[in-house]
């Protein structure tokens, strides 16, 4: 029997090592986590890189997070697009570049990462990724804006509000949707009041 169960860890495939490294990182086991992961990653599976690279960039390895972040976005893969986006963001592993940072961002939004949605409306909101004052004010600042709203990020909703209410973006000025974005802020706020002039409603509870 424990011929059997040595023979089938010497057998652990990518999958499981994943798997044994996640549920050690989960645990505090850093160490264990990390020889665990670089096993699955180095046998090119993506989840494992990408993990294995947030571990890596916290402990301030850089180079080697960029590496792994690489190595999954090489993949496709919609966390590894993020994490190198990150990481030209920050200038952290490899040299600094906005405009890099903003093509992964894209591409990770693309591939569905929500947090890439909202870092890249963001952006276009309040500058950053290399967005220009003009692009600012474009219809694909509004897209961007208006997929991170149907995500419930509240600083998107509020700007559609206010959208509406001016007439930004080229939208014609529309009292009833800027109110329905309104009271969408207030629910996600968890406020159940609709505040009168000069007062400030109150969150529930």
């Amino acid at each position: 029997m424990l011929g059997l169960l040595l023979a089938a860890a010497a057998w652990a495939g990518p999958t499981e090592d994943f798997a044994s490294g996640r549920s050690a990182y989960q645990t505090g086991d850093v160490n264990t986590a990390v020889s665990s992961l670089r096993k699955s990653a180095d046998q090119g599976y993506a989840p494992a890189q990408v993990l294995l690279a947030q571990i890596l960039d916290q402990s301030e390895q850089n180079e080697e997070a960029v590496k792994y972040f690489r190595l999954a976005a090489e993949q496709g893969n919609a966390d590894g697009f993020f994490g190198l986006g990150a990481m030209y963001a920050s200038g952290e592993g490899v040299a600094r570049d906005l405009g890099a940072a903003r093509g992964w961002m894209v591409k990770a939004a693309d591939a569905g990462n929500v947090q890439a949605v909202q870092t890249v409306a963001m952006a276009y909101m309040n500058g950053g990724l290399a967005v220009s004052e003009s692009e600012r004010n474009s219809a694909a600042a509004l897209q961007w804006i208006e997929k991170a709203a149907a995500l419930d990020s509240l600083a998107a909703i509020d700007r559609l509000a206010v959208a509406y209410r001016k007439g930004d973006y080229a939208l014609p000025v529309d009292v009833k949707k800027a109110e329905e974005y309104e009271a969408r802020a207030r629910k996600l706020r968890n406020i159940t009041t609709t505040p009168k002039p000069g007062k400030k409603a109150k969150p529930n509870g």
